[in-house]
């Protein structure tokens, strides 16, 4: 008997049991990720804004005070990319860094009045793709997978890594 919806294919279905069937869920959050930075992209292109600096933009709006080292582990980039990416938002007038009061070499982040419109304005942007992509999840699944989602990131940080 076969359980799959209208449309869905066997590489796309999973099943519920021991042994499943169809894809795994490292590339099923693979698969999210490739099509999530491909639309992210579409989307922040007309503001100008690579996907990595929106990251780090948004990240900075949160918590403002983030050195470069600390943005670029957020942002999953390299310090060396994060410093071109800062120094070149700093250039655009959308953050400005300040002597840090704990460390003289390190100088924090935050966003300029420029910076927080301009993020504002791809917020709606991005809203807009994100309601597109959870079409038909229910409000209360989506809060359930973000949570997943994270638990499963959290988890995988406590791998240590195969010598």
């Amino acid at each position: 008997m076969n359980d799959r919806t209208a449309g869905e294919t066997h590489a796309d279905s999973v099943q519920e049991d021991e042994h499943l069937e169809g894809p795994r869920f490292s590339y099923a959050v693979g698969t999210l990720d490739r099509s999530l930075r491909r639309s992210l992209g579409a989307v922040l292109r007309p503001f100008e804004l690579t996907v990595a600096e929106y990251t780090a933009l948004s990240l900075i709006s949160r918590r403002g005070g983030y050195s470069n080292a600390q943005l670029a582990r957020r942002s999953f980039v390299s310090p060396q990319a994060m410093h071109e990416m800062v120094s070149s938002l700093e250039n655009r007038g959308l953050l400005d860094r300040e002597p840090s009061d704990s460390h003289r070499s390190m100088r924090r982040t935050h966003l300029t009045g420029e910076g927080r419109e301009l993020l504002e304005r791809c917020n709606v942007a991005v809203d807009e793709m994100e309601e597109a992509m959870l079409e038909g999840v229910p409000p209360g699944t989506r809060v359930e997978v973000i949570n997943l989602l994270l638990q499963s990131a959290r988890n995988l940080r406590d791998v240590p890594a195969p010598e």
